[in-house]
Formats: structure tokens, sequence, C-alpha cells
């Protein structure tokens, strides 16, 4: 289905191109996160729909929020936010998103898929 997809993967100004990207990149910088500080997964071509993933810390200790930006149409998207404390759950879901098995459920209420 995507057979020439390809990440770019941002944190706090550093960018990590495809090759650098492994599942202990995203349990290093998803387990770390403080405030102000984030975390962007960008696939080179639309994944279901999906432009970007990301992830962030939030005022309160231990809260982080993901995000994901959908398109709709020609010039249109649709952002929808989750908070949760289960930095787990939420590197989970960067996996699913970086193995292109994602989206669907963020259309329909649900988040991406739950274990």
């Amino acid at each position: 289905m995507y057979t020439a997809l390809r990440y770019t993967l941002e944190s706090n100004g550093t960018t990590y191109k495809n090759e650098s990207i492994n599942a202990s990149v995203f349990v290093d910088l998803l387990t770390n996160l403080e405030l102000q500080e984030y975390v962007v997964l960008e696939p080179s071509e639309l994944v279901e729909g999906s432009m970007y993933m990301q992830a962030a810390a939030l005022d309160e200790p231990g809260q982080m929020v993901a995000e994901i930006r959908l398109q709709e149409g020609e010039s249109g998207f649709r952002h929808y936010s989750y908070k949760t404390a289960d930095t787990t759950r939420v590197i989970q879901w960067f996996l699913d998103y970086w193995g292109s098995s994602c989206c669907r459920s963020w259309r329909t209420g649900r988040i991406l898929r739950m274990k």
C-alpha cells in the first residue's frame, strides 16, 4: 500500500530521518517528555488521510497529549487530540502509526488501536 513511505521524526528541534528512526527512539523521546517539549512524526505521504501525529507534555505532571491531523478535501483538515498519563499507550500509537496501520479509528472517535 505504501511502498515508498518514509518518515521524518522531529523532537524539540532535532530531526531524525527515516533511516535513524527505530522503536527505541520513540520510547526514549516519549518517555522523557517535559513541559514545552514535543514529538512530531510526519509521513512522506498521507497515511489513511493523516498528515502527521504528534505528542507533547502538558502542565499537569505526568500528563501528555497525543494528536493527529487528518486531511479533509482539498484544503481542509480535522485535528484530534487525546490527553492521557499512559505513556505506554502513546508509544504504541506512535509505533502503530510508524507501521502505517492506524488512523481509521480516529475518524470513528476511537483513538488508534487500543490493545
